[in-house]
């Protein structure tokens, strides 16, 4: 990996949450009333007649399988067909993303909810094996920061991220932090590492489920996940929130600084994005009615409440599979001038 990693991935993260973030959740006018019958007139004939398999490349119980299995569930109440989540998990992600993109039949049974950190694993990890543009995206759901964590009964809870990084510099690769490898999980500690002059154990794992127990088991110091992984242990105060990777604080989290607060940076941000896809070569017909039932479904105000009960971030500008493939485009290509 070039040691110039970091630096050169803040231009791409800064661009994330500039362009993925804007404009907020949808108004509650936004969803049509007349949804669910401009989806009927859509469905094709003898279509759907069995499940539709909804893929997540992560653990079950992490970030991208709660938003998948939202989506999910209010796919069936606007289509009124089956959508069950499958979780193909394995190697960070890469054992999925693979599946998706060789093997997975292009017949409209097959969708996934998928993050930007695709990209990486086409990039970086697939070795020519596939590209991410066998899937083409369908609906954009939302982004997120990143939560940072430590235990309620262990050594660091009454410790600031400052704190922690302090110690990491002091004593390097002491201070145990949970990754997913090759994605902005590993690329965020990283970053921290080089502005600051820490140098922290990074200790892998393959979402952010599994880094939570590790995290409550004492087998790490720092866990790294997404909100809707670790809320239910604030609430059990189980753990103590110490940053978050957006550009401004979590109002679910306020009492938690910044990267940025905490490192006296401006340019520490890092954001996951998280969309429907499917494999290219959907008959155009079975596409338009996914698209529309999905669409419909990120649309909703009571998912999109549930949404922001996730601490997520919606954007109302990217309400088409045009719109969302041009902004992924974009930043596939910051990614990419970086690989190369």
């Amino acid at each position: 990996m070039n040691s110039s990693l970091p630096s050169r991935r803040t231009v791409v993260a800064a661009g994330m949450a500039a362009v993925l973030t804007l404009g907020g959740w949808p108004s509650a006018e936004a969803q049509s009333p007349d949804a669910k019958a401009r989806i009927a007139r859509l469905k094709p004939k003898d279509y759907p007649s069995e499940p539709i398999e909804v893929n997540v490349v992560y653990p079950a119980g992490g970030g991208m399988d709660i938003n998948a299995r939202l989506a999910a569930r209010y796919f069936e109440k606007y289509t009124g067909a089956q959508a069950i989540v499958n979780n193909r998990t394995g190697g960070g992600g890469l054992v999925g993303h693979t599946w998706l993109a060789n093997q997975a039949a292009a017949d409209g049974y097959t969708v996934a909810v998928i993050a930007n950190l695709i990209f990486a694993d086409s990039m970086l990890r697939a070795q020519g094996r596939w590209s991410h543009e066998k899937l083409e995206p369908i609906a954009f759901l939302n982004s997120e920061g990143i939560s940072l964590v430590v235990s309620a009964d262990g050594p660091h809870k009454d410790r600031s991220f400052k704190d922690l990084v302090e110690l990491a510099k002091a004593k390097p690769g002491t201070i145990r932090v949970s990754i997913l490898p090759g994605t902005i999980f590993e690329y965020l500690v990283e970053q921290v590492e080089q502005v600051s002059g820490a140098k922290f154990l990074k200790v892998p794992f393959q979402g952010g489920a599994p880094s939570m127990t590790a995290l409550l088991g004492n087998n790490v110091d720092i866990a790294l996940g997404f909100y809707g992984e670790i809320r239910s242990f604030l609430d059990s105060r189980k753990l103590v929130p110490v940053a978050v990777s957006s550009q401004e604080r979590s109002p679910f989290l306020a009492q938690a600084p910044t990267l940025n607060e905490s490192l006296g940076r401006s340019d520490v941000v890092w954001m996951a994005t998280r969309w429907v896809a499917v494999p290219r070569g959907v008959p155009a017909d079975r596409k338009a009615y996914l698209t529309a039932g999905f669409t419909a479904a990120a649309q909703d105000p009571e998912l999109q409440e549930e949404f922001r009960k996730l601490g997520t971030v919606g954007n109302t500008a990217l309400d088409t599979p045009e719109k969302l493939t041009r902004q992924l485009g974009e930043l596939v290509r910051l990614e990419r001038d970086f690989y190369t």
